[in-house]
């Protein structure tokens, strides 16, 4: 007698940032979707990384529509607007309340279990927590980024006060959760920390769609690079990467002409790298192209020799793997990582390039010339080893199926609660 079919889920994901704004998140939800299972997602009106609403959106909508088979509500937010703190503190509460509300309004139907995809700000939790309430389903709540310690290792922060208001948040959001998930093992004590109680964490990484590197190249899209021995940086410029030691180990070998730096992003602090490119002298080896669609990466990395990612020297960020590692290592390129704890051991221990202390631009600048003289063959084999590490650990298939394993496991778990519930009342009736 054969095995009947697990049965599909309703699932909805509670995100502030989705489709059309360019999320891993996206390939979750596309993911469940294929298996064939129900797929809501409660989400803002797109305003990142702009800051300004869509052309497609605006404070008329569209509330509700379709996508690729999910179905997205949204809520209105204040955007987040650039460079400035007070529109970014506007926008994360502004969907805090307003996707509260639509939660409590427009959220009419069970669901077998919410996802919360928590980046910063932890606020996004709050809607989360009405809508499990709502749906009478259980919270997973997805940590990538922690608070508060994110918020003052990025410098956005400063205030005790501020600190302690975010550490209240994050309190509250982790108690309403009922299973919570971290994209880096090292994340469970301080989300215990901050909950003020032992609380089981699961690990939850993020992954790469090999898909995506498979795909043919759109070389006309691209930019022409400079030739020699390219280091290649690619995503946000801001406060957290640490531009000061990437800099000042470009300053350290800017007499080497075969070196070249290619910074392919944008961010608040890119205006700033492009000063201290000519004050430095560093205009003949320091190329900042400005931000692509992430459809192009693939092209980047291609023609890269080393790949390149680097965060400051803080404790927050030596406990997080950021996306763009996996990314990196699915490329099939060597790494250079600046960056301490979590980042520089993968590196280290999977054969994938090489791992500097995040501060050092002494350390990183040695380390870029060493890749630079190594042979071909030695960097290919470490881009091998560095993409059958993200095979075994980041397979978005098997990453996908564990999350819905555990979105039926906690549905059983409520059941057989339930069903004691209803046996125990009906004992003492």
């Amino acid at each position: 007698m054969g095995v009947a079919p697990e049965e599909k889920l309703k699932i909805l994901i509670v995100s502030q940032y989705f489709w059309p704004e360019d999320f891993r998140l996206n390939e979750l939800a596309a993911g469940l979707v294929e298996r064939g299972h129900k797929v809501t997602v409660l989400t803002g009106l797109p305003n990142y990384p702009k800051g300004s609403l869509f052309p497609s959106h605006g404070l008329t909508g569209p509330w509700t529509e379709m996508h690729n088979g999910i179905r997205i509500i949204r809520a209105p937010l204040v955007p987040r607007g650039q460079k400035s703190k007070i529109k970014l503190v506007a926008n994360y509460f502004s969907f805090a309340v307003a996707g509260s509300l639509v939660a409590l309004v427009r959220i009419r139907e069970r669901y077998d279990a919410v996802f919360v995809y928590q980046t910063s700000p932890v606020t996004v939790g709050f809607p989360g927590i009405v809508a499990a309430w709502k749906a009478k389903a259980p919270m997973f709540l997805w940590v990538l980024d922690l608070w508060p310690e994110s918020l003052s290792a990025s410098g956005m922060v400063k205030s005790p006060f501020a600190n302690k208001v975010a550490s209240w948040l994050a309190r509250k959001v982790y108690a309403g959760s009922d299973v919570i998930l971290a994209t880096s093992q090292g994340f469970d004590e301080p989300i215990c920390r901050v909950a003020g109680e032992r609380r089981e964490v699961r690990w939850f990484p993020q992954w790469e769609d090999l898909r995506k590197n498979s795909t043919a190249i759109d070389h006309d899209s691209l930019p022409s690079l400079p030739g020699g021995f390219k280091v290649v940086f690619t995503g946000n410029i801001g406060a957290s990467q640490d531009f000061e030691t990437v800099l000042g180990a470009a300053t350290l070998l800017k007499d080497k002409k075969d070196i070249q730096f290619v910074i392919v992003g944008d961010g608040h602090k890119l205006k700033w790298v492009r000063q201290e490119i000519e004050k430095r002298g560093l205009s003949e080896t320091f190329h900042c192209l400005g931000r692509f669609p992430s459809s192009l990466m693939p092209g980047f990395y291609q023609q890269a020799g080393a790949l390149l990612i680097s965060l400051r020297d803080e404790p927050a960020f030596a406990l997080t793997v950021p996306a763009k590692l996996q990314s990196y290592l699915a490329a099939g390129k060597p790494i250079i990582s600046s960056v301490s704890g979590n980042v520089k051991r993968i590196v280290s221990e999977s054969g994938a390039g090489i791992g500097v202390d995040a501060g050092t631009p002494q350390a990183l600048a040695s380390a870029i010339s060493e890749l630079a003289v190594m042979s071909p063959e030695d960097r290919a084999e470490m881009g091998r080893k560095g993409r059958a590490y993200m095979e075994k650990y980041y397979n978005m298939d098997t990453l996908f199926d564990q999350l819905v394993d555990w979105f039926r496991q906690e549905r059983r778990n409520r059941a057989t609660v339930g069903a004691r519930t209803d046996i125990e009342t009906v004992k003492n009736g």
